[in-house]
């Protein structure tokens, strides 16, 4: 534990020391992010806020996690990391160029991520070979070759839903930390990459907080999402992200049912998703939809650990 204590401290303070230069270049240089036009109108005046803070925090968390818990593990996650933070990277970068909010369209963003995905499972295979994914309370479920397509769509679909829940200030960085630093309670090799990640989540959140003064960026939500997904995949866990991924889950599915229902009946059932969005506009702040939100999060860790 003191090892974890030290990594989560030493990722906070370099995350807080690197992002505030980042910050300031943007400012001078008049970078930052665009705002999609069917996005809340509450939401324009973020038109310019500094963005892409992932490229700092990230590399920050797996350096100290490579460098204080290293194992073959460690070394498939922080290629996970990078892998999809690179596509969220050119993502942010196309938005800036071409002036909105656009950046890659979805096919093409959905099929690096695929790629990415099935290169993952691949190295997994190399350190633990398995064919099984693990429910929380049944136990293992054997799927034979279909594991394979199966786990890449999951570590391709939770760096989707992180990516999704990162709508409002503070949201997406603290229910992350509060759906993996549960599991510092365990004695697993996860926690060697749970507490710096979550430290420089919490460096982060220093500029992140409501208001927000910089944003993460593709550069940072894809890369955690299919962070997540890996740190559970390396197991044949991916079971357990319905409980340590479970307001993830949320927001994605809002975001399914929303437009099913729409292309089917013709009907909202939200009145804008992904599901945060919803209460946003229900005059829900965006402080107390990061909180309620994290909260359900550690709620939804705490089923995790009894099932673990």
């Amino acid at each position: 534990m003191h090892r974890e204590v030290f990594t989560f401290l030493l990722a906070f303070l370099l995350s807080v020391l690197a992002i505030e230069p980042l910050k300031r270049y943007q400012k001078r240089r008049r970078i930052g992010q665009y705002i999609r036009e069917e996005g809340p109108d509450l939401h324009n005046y973020k038109t310019g806020t500094p963005t892409a803070a992932g490229i700092v925090f990230i590399p920050i968390a797996l350096a100290v996690a490579s460098i204080f818990a290293f194992r073959a593990e460690i070394l498939i996650v922080v290629i996970a990391g990078i892998l999809f933070g690179l596509i969220g990277l050119v993502d942010d970068i196309s938005k800036i160029v071409k002036r909105n909010a656009s950046g890659l369209s979805g096919k093409r963003k959905l099929a690096l991520q695929l790629v990415s995905a099935a290169f993952i499972v691949f190295l997994i295979q190399l350190v633990n070979p398995h064919t099984h994914i693990e429910i929380p309370f049944l136990g293992k479920i054997g799927l034979g070759f279909a594991y394979y397509p199966i786990s890449a769509l999951i570590i391709a679909g939770m760096s989707n839903a992180v990516n999704l829940t990162d709508g409002v200030d503070g949201l997406a960085a603290s229910v992350y930390i509060f759906s993996l630093a549960p599991m510092l309670a365990l004695p697993v090799w996860q926690n060697g990459l749970i507490a710096p990640i979550s430290g420089a989540l919490a460096g982060f959140l220093w500029y992140n907080w409501f208001p927000a003064s910089i944003f993460m960026g593709d550069t940072g939500s894809l890369s955690l999402g299919g962070i997540m997904a890996v740190i559970f995949a390396l197991d044949g866990r991916e079971g357990f992200l319905i409980f340590f991924g479970l307001m993830f889950l949320v927001e994605m599915f809002s975001v399914i049912i929303q437009v099913f229902s729409f292309k089917v009946f013709g009907r909202r059932v939200f009145k804008m998703s992904p599901i945060h969005h919803h209460f946003e506009l229900s005059n829900w702040k965006e402080s107390k939809i990061a909180f309620r939100f994290s909260l359900i999060a550690f709620i939804g860790a705490v089923f995790g650990l009894l099932s673990w």
